[in-house]
């Protein structure tokens, strides 16, 4: 098991920023997420051809890898041609991926829009990801999250499982999956087969909110202990990346707390 954390925890910072933390820190990996307060990786200059080899160069001397591109794509619109441009915007980011020795790009399911039913929607989401598996660089898989309205682990593995493509593969978000009803222990048997990447965080559920906050390690209700001992069980050796929201919630603890807290926690139960 490796450690890395995303991005999305600390927004505003620059890319020497991010590389020097994570090394000062322990970490293992960087997941990409936010840079310099965007989300769109595609339109940063570290990113530009004349760019790139610069920016890999910065993570690799710091002995670190880019474990994961994070992208916004969702494949539920009921729009084919929603579905192609978010295709389209996917395999970008693959390419991306590739030239910065990233071995995956992380998608959404998500949402059950309005006049589709589940399967309907589970079926755009299939289709789509085969087409996005069928135009990636071959080094390069695209990832699933446990996300929205298929949340809990049996779903997206329903979904992964009817694409069926070798570079199709599975996130597991254990606060989602957990915030959605599952189990750690069987949400863990559940995405085993195809798991190639997992978010941690611990988070409290909010009375006004589906959407459960991250808070320190051992505050909420994500048992860090548990989902070590299920990954163990597991023989996972990837990345265990800390994704902290603070690009979504500005009011929670700053970078500069929380990432230290995260490996330290982890270093605790290890």
């Amino acid at each position: 098991m490796k450690l890395a954390f995303s991005t999305l925890g600390c927004p505003n910072w620059e890319l020497d920023q991010i590389a020097a933390t994570a090394q000062r820190l322990g970490y293992d990996g960087v997941e990409l997420r936010a840079v310099g307060g965007s989300l769109n990786l595609l339109e940063r200059t570290e990113f530009k051809p004349e760019k790139i080899k610069a920016t890999r160069a910065l993570f690799a001397e710091s002995n670190l890898e880019i474990c994961c591109v994070d992208t916004s794509c969702t494949f539920h619109s009921r729009s084919r041609m929603e579905r192609s441009a978010q295709v389209e915007l996917a395999v970008k980011h693959g390419e991306l991926a590739a030239e910065l020795g990233a071995p995956s790009i992380r998608v959404f399911p998500d949402k059950i829009q309005p006049g589709a039913t589940r399967v309907e929607t589970r079926d755009y989401i299939v289709e789509s990801l085969r087409e996005v598996a069928e135009q990636l660089p071959d080094e390069v898989c695209v990832a699933l999250e446990t996300h929205g309205d298929f949340a809990r682990a049996a779903t997206t593995v329903e979904i992964v499982s009817l694409v069926d493509h070798p570079r199709v593969k599975l996130i597991w978000d254990v606060a989602n999956s957990v915030a959605a009803g599952d189990t750690i222990a069987a949400a863990g048997q559940n995405v085993k087969r195809f798991l190639s990447h997992i978010h941690l965080r611990d988070a409290r559920p909010v009375p006004t909110s589906e959407h459960w906050l991250p808070v320190l390690a051992g505050t909420g209700e994500v048992s860090f202990s548990e989902t070590l001992a299920v990954i163990s069980e597991l023989d996972y050796d990837g990345y265990v990346s800390f994704e902290w929201e603070k690009y979504w919630h500005p009011e929670i603890e700053e970078p500069e707390v929380a990432l230290p807290d995260f490996i330290d926690a982890i270093r605790k139960l290890q």
